[in-house]
């Protein structure tokens, strides 16, 4: 089954008050400073460490309730929500996906408490695992109840559960058994929210050497494992083969790449092979933007990719040339996992389609307005300018998220 999230419903965290952003194989958003486009990366962020840790410690790291609630208006926010859509259960369609919402309220506590504040939560999964039916799955206050539908009729299953408990986080809490339908449906939402890596590259991080682990692992979102990444990267030699290839389209001095382990540790290193240069050079000598382009490159060629991957400011540090590549290598493995960007560069726009371009903008009242225009009229804009380059039309301002 090709597991996906459909799409990203948000509101009342940070400037995200009323979100409902389409997510498809490529994402990219695009539009001033302070819009909101981080803000949609960091609530999937949150989901994936309430599915990693619980819901209070991913509340407490980002400085509580207060912190992430929307702060503008005229009264404080009283509940934050985040949903996803998308297909984990043998049945579930883009028609009707599966579901999982998690809502987040704060209210004072009654007297003589009222300083003080209590915090509860509300999480719902919807699944598919039968044809044409619905499993729902929904934890409030200090129980969690299962509504199934059968040949002969509606079912419910209860349990008593901790105030704050996630069945996000704690499967076993469910009282369903763990090779049920639904509860394998859970755990597939659970991994894929898990697994998703927001990429901003630590490019000082990237050019130290690393840890030597035992597998090839995955890139890490801060680029801090980047030697470790490579080594293991060599055994694919397809994928290496690749990479150096595209490393020398966009850095033509770049003749070799070579991963060494250093002398007397358990740490591997990067170095590079100029041309007409004697020696190798350090990757940690080698320029911010040599570095950065490496790290998304690398990226890319990742043989075993999470199902979604959120990538800061791509075209960052990166020579306006060789954006055309780093786009159409983006859409190549968007074919094996999903990639929501943001960029803004309208070289970089240029590349896309209309329905991987989403606008962003903000309101007079610190609100986020995502997308501030729909696929639909985008397409009616682009014909009527007879179908100049997209990027040039948002950067003039025709296709909304703009200064």
């Amino acid at each position: 089954m090709n597991h996906r999230i459909l799409g990203l419903t948000v509101r009342n965290f940070r400037t995200l008050t009323d979100t409902t952003l389409p997510l498809g194989p490529l994402t990219v958003m695009v539009g001033p400073n302070a819009s909101g486009k981080s803000n949609v990366l960091h609530a999937l962020e949150f989901l994936g460490d309430v599915s990693r840790k619980g819901i209070e410690p991913a509340l407490e790291e980002r400085g509580g309730f207060d912190v992430l609630a929307f702060r503008g208006g005229r009264k404080p926010v009283g509940k934050i929500t985040v949903g996803i859509e998308g297909i984990w259960s043998d049945f579930a369609t883009e028609e009707a996906p599966d579901r999982y919402e998690l809502s987040v309220s704060r209210r004072r506590r009654p007297e003589p408490h009222h300083r003080d504040h209590a915090i509860s939560r509300v999480e719902q999964f919807v699944q598919h695992p039968k044809a044409e039916t619905e499993t729902s799955v929904e934890l409030k206050s200090s129980s969690v109840v299962v509504t199934s539908l059968s040949e002969t009729g509606r079912h419910k299953a209860q349990a008593s559960v901790e105030r704050m408990a996630s069945a996000l986080y704690q499967h076993h809490i469910l009282p369903l058994s763990d090779n049920s339908p639904s509860a394998q449906a859970i755990g597939e939402v659970r991994r894929h929210l898990s697994e998703i890596r927001v990429f901003d590259p630590d490019v000082r991080a990237a050019r130290k050497p690393s840890a030597v682990s035992e597998q090839g692992p995955r890139l890490k979102g801060d680029a801090s494992n980047l030697a470790d990444f490579l080594l293991g990267l060599r055994e694919h030699r397809d994928a290496w083969e690749l990479l150096l290839d595209d490393v020398r389209t966009v850095v033509p001095q770049i003749r070799n790449i070579q991963v060494t382990l250093v002398a007397g540790s358990s740490r591997a290193e990067v170095e590079l092979e100029e041309e007409c240069l004697r020696g190798r050079t350090r990757l940690s000598d080698a320029s911010w933007g040599t570095v950065r382009i490496l790290c998304m490159l690398a990226i890319f060629h990742d043989p075993n990719p999470p199902l979604l991957t959120c990538i800061e400011e791509i075209d960052h540090g990166i020579h306006p040339h060789a954006l055309g590549l780093l786009a159409e290598r983006l859409r190549e493995a968007s074919e094996r996992s999903q990639y929501l960007v943001t960029t803004h560069s309208p070289i970089f726009v240029n590349k896309l389609k209309p329905e991987e371009f989403v606008p962003c903008g903000r309101r007079a009242s610190g609100a986020s307005v995502i997308p501030a225009r729909r696929p639909k009229d985008i397409r009616k804009v682009i014909e009527a300018s007879e179908y100049e380059p997209m990027g040039d039309l948002w950067y003039s301002g025709s296709l909304g998220g703009a200064l």
